[in-house]
């Protein structure tokens, strides 16, 4: 994974990827971050809420969840 943040001085954006994600699908997300986290720790958190259910589903879809989610 490769994260880095910028300050674009106009519309226009290049990326140089490694040769290893050459053929390979990649997610490229654009957003502001608020002025209030730019210096704050919060930057350093990992974006757990950027996890799609795709991913997520690998831990829901089980017998065990099945079962502690019965009785609910």
């Amino acid at each position: 994974m490769i994260r880095t943040l910028l300050v674009p001085d106009n519309q226009d954006i290049s990326l140089q990827l490694p040769k290893s994600f050459v053929g390979k699908q990649v997610e490229v997300i654009a957003f502001t971050i608020n002025e209030t986290l730019a210096g704050s720790h919060a930057l350093n958190k990992p974006m757990i809420h950027y996890a799609s259910q795709q991913v997520l589903s690998k831990d829901w879809s089980t017998s065990e969840e099945d079962q502690a989610w019965e009785n609910l």
